[in-house]
């Protein structure tokens, strides 16, 4: 009787709160998994990252590195990450559950929630009538990323999510909406403003007490105070000059139902089986929204065979559910295979990590043990750029020295026609990469991009102005050996 007791008890915990690891991996393919992320740690320079694994309806926990380098705290399954675009799986679940209970449909005009909100489409104002719910939730808005998601307010007050949503007022749209696919992460801002309209409560609350409770995401949250309150949030960093340092990051709350939603790999697994149909002491409504949210719109044309549902990228017969997420100092993946009854999250809390290594992963728990991890197109740029700079300081100093090198004398040859062509073109060229420089948004490429791309570009600057040194001045040198 102890025995069958045991055992119950033993499944409870596995499909239902996923309390405790259960390892079913061969000790050669775990090895071959904690390899890869040590790797992955190591060469990236990403001080942590958290794995979770379900493969035949079990699930598995791996970790690698520090949740926090500089206090020495490991990374766990209990660590917290910023879950970036992995966020919008949340409020895509939350907006449909609005449907399901009868309190919006999807196929609602946009305007009929915000009527103040409109949008242009080659400098004319688009009829709001006929942008619905579904274009923001399937990205065929005609917001995309770019300048609709660079100038994303600053701030952590209750009124941000309002005022980045205020801020796209009379955007000018990509493309008309409804005629493709193109992901633009504002478009999950205001659903969450329409979340907030519906149901009478901040998204954040609405999130917490009608999504997370419900579905016993207990370590899933919404205020990033809750989070630290832990002690297990993660720190953020970023890496420029092939270097890794803390970087905290300003405050996008208003872009929360888009990309600042924070979870825990033990969370995620929980998630993922419940994306799967494995979890099931859950309401019985969320079946029925779990369904629909995977789901793409195939009205569309796919991109690379994908199509968008609602939070996820969809194949066509939903064999593939995954979505990446990236902020300046986290990276996350997720990646659900419901026919072979795999899923896979990454979480990260630095943004160099190459996501694609979920695929390895996969392809360990297939058997093919010999991974390696290759560099992500993030930390190749910032060597690319960090060498470059490098290179271009190295040739501008030596160009100053050069053009420097001439003894005291009033002797000197007339400026040719060429030289002072040569010249005047090298000197504009100077002008306009400085004015280049001045004119960049360098608030928001240094938010989200590797320092380098500065740098780079001043050394380019300095490059071009000691070159018009050495042509200017090489008329002194040029006397003096005669």
């Amino acid at each position: 009787m102890k025995k069958i007791i045991v055992f119950m008890i033993s499944l409870l915990i596995l499909f239902t709160g996923f309390a405790t690891p259960s390892y079913a991996l061969s000790d050669s393919q775990s090895d071959s998994i904690q390899t890869l992320l040590d790797d992955a740690s190591r060469i990236s320079g990403v001080p942590g990252m958290s794995i979770s694994i379900l493969a035949n309806n079990e699930v598995l926990y791996f970790s690698s590195g520090y949740a926090d380098r500089e206090k020495g705290l490991s990374a766990s399954e209990n660590t917290l990450y910023e879950l970036a675009s992995v966020s919008k799986a949340f409020t895509g679940m939350g907006i449909l559950l609005l449907e399901e209970q009868g309190l919006l449909s999807m196929s609602d005009p946009i305007q009929k929630y915000l009527p103040w909100f409109t949008l242009k489409y080659q400098g004319k104002h688009v009829d709001m009538q006929s942008i619905t719910l579904n274009n923001f939730l399937h990205h065929t808005s005609g917001l995309t990323n770019g300048s609709h998601s660079q100038n994303i307010p600053q701030g952590n007050t209750p009124d941000m999510l309002q005022k980045t949503v205020e801020m796209l007022v009379d955007s000018e749209l990509s493309f008309y909406p409804g005629e493709q696919y193109n992901y633009g992460t504002v478009n999950y801002d205001v659903l969450g403003l329409v979340i907030e309209i519906v149901s009478g409560q901040s998204y954040e609350d609405f999130m917490r007490e009608q999504v997370f409770q419900p579905l016993g995401l207990h370590q899933t949250y919404v205020y990033k105070e809750d989070a630290q309150a832990t002690g297990q949030l993660a720190q953020g960093y970023r890496s420029s000059f092939f270097m890794t340092t803390p970087y905290n990051a300003p405050d996008y709350s208003g872009n929360k139902p888009a990309g600042y939603i924070i979870s825990c790999t033990k969370d995620m697994a929980r998630w993922m089986g419940i994306q799967m149909g494995i979890v099931q002491d859950i309401p019985e409504i969320f079946h029925t929204v779990i369904e629909k949210s995977h789901q793409g719109d195939m009205s569309v044309p796919a991109v690379n065979e994908m199509y968008y549902a609602a939070g996820w990228s969809v194949n066509a017969n939903q064999t593939i559910i995954e979505h990446p997420g990236g902020n300046p100092n986290f990276g996350t993946e997720v990646a659900i295979l419901p026919n072979e009854r795999t899923a896979i999250c990454l979480l990260t809390n630095g943004a160099n990590i190459n996501r694609s290594m979920v695929l390895k992963v996969k392809d360990i728990l297939d058997g093919n043990l010999t991974q390696s991890y290759g560099i992500s197109g993030t930390q190749l740029l910032d060597i690319i750029l960090s060498s470059t700079t490098i290179i271009l300081c190295l040739l501008a100093v030596l160009f100053f020295l050069l053009g420097s090198r001439r003894r005291k004398t009033n002797e000197r040859q007339p400026m040719t026609k060429k030289r002072i062509i040569v010249t005047a073109i090298l000197l504009i060229a100077t002008i306009v990469q400085c004015i280049m420089c001045c004119a960049l948004d360098w608030s928001t490429i240094l938010i989200w991009q590797t320092y380098s791309v500065l740098t780079a570009l001043i050394s380019l600057a300095l490059l071009t102005a000691s070159i018009t040194w050495f042509v200017y001045t090489h008329r002194y040198n040029a006397s003096l050996r005669k």
